[in-house]
């Protein structure tokens, strides 16, 4: 009986801590992006669930080689503004979540991000996303690359530019990638 209740406050300490996620190291290296193939001045989105419009994804792209990845629920492109406004208005040290942030390059006409996805509970493993941009307000996926597993995977997502000011603060905020 002392053994359950050890293993089980054991459990307890080590579910409470405040972040028992193992984060794997990016692929893709920290590169200040000076093109003009992007804007920068608000982000691009696309609809998670094509059919009623529901979810939305959203990408901060910063001139220092960062991005800021924010999903959630959206019934309009005014309510991804307010989820960004939201977002911007946490405690920057406290609320901020690590697998919000990652790094993206651009070559020619070529985009790759990398961002954090769960595939187990305590390790978070990047994904690589790969696409062409368009033109300066739309770009498409169309690959996923998963490390954790050297799998690739063909998309077809299309992100369109919202103009929005002020982003937040890729520099404050982020305390993960330097």
């Amino acid at each position: 009986m002392k053994k359950i209740v050890f293993y089980f406050l054991l459990l307890v300490f080590c579910l409470s801590c405040e972040e028992p996620v193992i984060y794997k190291d990016f692929i893709l290296k920290k590169i200040p992006y000076t093109g003009n193939e992007l804007r920068m001045d608000g982000y691009y989105y696309r609809y998670l669930d094509c059919e009623s419009n529901n979810y939305i994804a959203a990408c901060c792209f910063y001139r220092n080689g960062v991005l800021l990845d924010i999903v959630g629920a959206a019934l309009s492109l005014e309510e991804a503004d307010e989820k960004i406004k939201q977002f911007m208005e946490r405690d920057v040290n406290s609320n901020y979540e690590r697998s919000n942030w990652g790094l993206f390059v651009v070559d020619n006409q070529t985009i790759k991000f990398e961002l954090y996805y769960p595939q187990e509970y305590f390790t978070r493993w990047t994904g690589i996303m790969e696409g062409v941009i368009l033109n300066d307000t739309t770009f498409r996926i169309t690959s996923f690359y998963d490390p954790s597993n050297d799998e690739r995977r063909t998309k077809n997502d299309t992100y369109y530019f919202r103009q929005f000011s002020p982003k937040p603060d890729s520099t404050v905020a982020n305390k993960w990638i330097k």
